[in-house]
């Protein structure tokens, strides 16, 4: 009886072990086949990285975007592969453009089919895009009812100090030496000793003297970073004037009227924006991890570029 069950189990492990590898063969060969890149692809790859950042790609940079397009034609090959062109609306005016571009008859059907038969549609950067973009919809879908903890939240407060952050503001008048007259500073420090400012006695300056509630940004829009950092730095009392301050246009006397500090909204007031953040990255997991296992169905047969 011991060598009946021993000889069975012997069976069923031969008979288990022919079954995955038949399974193995028979799902190598039903691999999608992405047909790897030309030349003259690579080559206008190379030219659209050097136009925008400047030089040409290393061969690490280069190998990336050569995975990028085999990823985007490996997507654009499974969103048609389950019929996501067929229903979206945007897809089929553009293959119906792309018929009537070619001159082909029919009804919209028929223009249609023939232009799916030529495989134009698979090159048009309109119908790529949107397809992978139908593609990522459906992922995002999937996650829809997913809702995030607030040990989750709590996370992304503490490891983004930056989220949130309302910075300093300014209120202050000044008083405008204009740097084409020579002596634009010698004005601005006589007049500060004798404490006599007063707009009239500076100079024209185009945007006004009195300013409210802007922060550092828009200060330096206006009057230059050296200026912008001087005026924020700066430790003198409220109301008291202080300067000059040089900006690209010459010197000021400056007095801050209101300072509001920079502070951090709370846990509560960035709630809604965390939980943002917190679906964005978790939709993009989901979109990294699906791509990842869609690339173990297709293989790129690279002798099909020679």
């Amino acid at each position: 009886m011991r060598q009946l069950i021993r000889s069975r189990l012997l069976h069923f492990t031969i008979v288990g072990f022919v079954l995955y590898v038949v399974n193995g063969h028979f799902e190598r060969q039903n691999q999608r086949v992405l047909t790897c890149l030309t030349p003259s692809q690579r080559a206008v790859l190379t030219a659209d990285w050097a136009q925008v950042v400047g030089r040409a790609p290393t061969a690490n940079e280069l190998s990336q975007l050569v995975n990028v397009a085999l990823d985007e034609q490996m997507l654009v090959s499974e969103a048609m592969l389950q019929g996501l062109h067929k229903s979206d609306q945007v897809i089929i005016q553009r293959l119906l453009r792309d018929a009537d571009f070619l001159g082909i008859k029919g009804d919209s059907q028929d223009k249609i089919d023939a232009v799916l038969a030529t495989g134009v549609a698979a090159g048009d950067e309109v119908v790529r895009r949107r397809l992978i973009q139908l593609m990522q919809h459906a992922s995002a879908l999937n996650l829809s009812g997913l809702a995030p903890s607030k040990d989750e939240l709590d996370t992304i407060y503490s490891q983004r100090p930056d989220l949130g952050v309302v910075p300093l503001r300014l209120s202050f008048e000044h008083v405008f030496f204009d740097s084409s007259h020579s002596n634009a500073r010698a004005r601005a420090e006589q007049i500060l000793r004798e404490n006599t400012q007063d707009s009239v006695r500076g100079d024209v300056f185009l945007d006004g003297n009195h300013f409210s509630n802007l922060n550092r940004v828009a200060i330096t829009s206006k009057f230059g970073e050296d200026f912008s950092l001087a005026l924020a730095s700066s430790a003198k009392p409220i109301g008291s004037w202080f300067g000059p301050l040089q900006s690209a246009y010459g010197f000021h006397l400056v007095r801050i009227k209101n300072r509001n500090e920079a502070y951090r909204l709370s846990f509560d007031e960035l709630a809604p924006e965390l939980e943002e953040i917190w679906r964005r990255e978790r939709q993009a997991q989901a979109w990294n991890a699906y791509v990842e296992e869609l690339r173990d169905n297709y293989k790129a047969d690279c002798h099909a570029a020679i």
